[in-house]
């Protein structure tokens, strides 16, 4: 379990930084001026059912 909790957390981080406009709106203005920290800050305050949804979100092709 902790192997995928860390590839849940490498993988949001990645995808944050490489487009901030995934971030909601109040993060991605934050991130203009402190990127990692911004990034890391909303990852860091997620719940872990929350961070497995929003991985789903981005990461799983063709769920429905």
């Amino acid at each position: 379990m902790t192997n995928k909790a860390r590839r849940i957390v490498r993988d949001l981080f990645t995808a944050f930084s490489d487009d901030v406009r995934l971030l909601p709106t109040d993060h991605r203005e934050r991130a203009e001026s402190d990127r990692a920290r911004t990034i890391a800050d909303y990852v860091a305050g997620m719940t872990d059912r929350y961070a497995i949804l929003e991985h789903r979100r981005l990461f799983a092709v063709g769920e429905v």
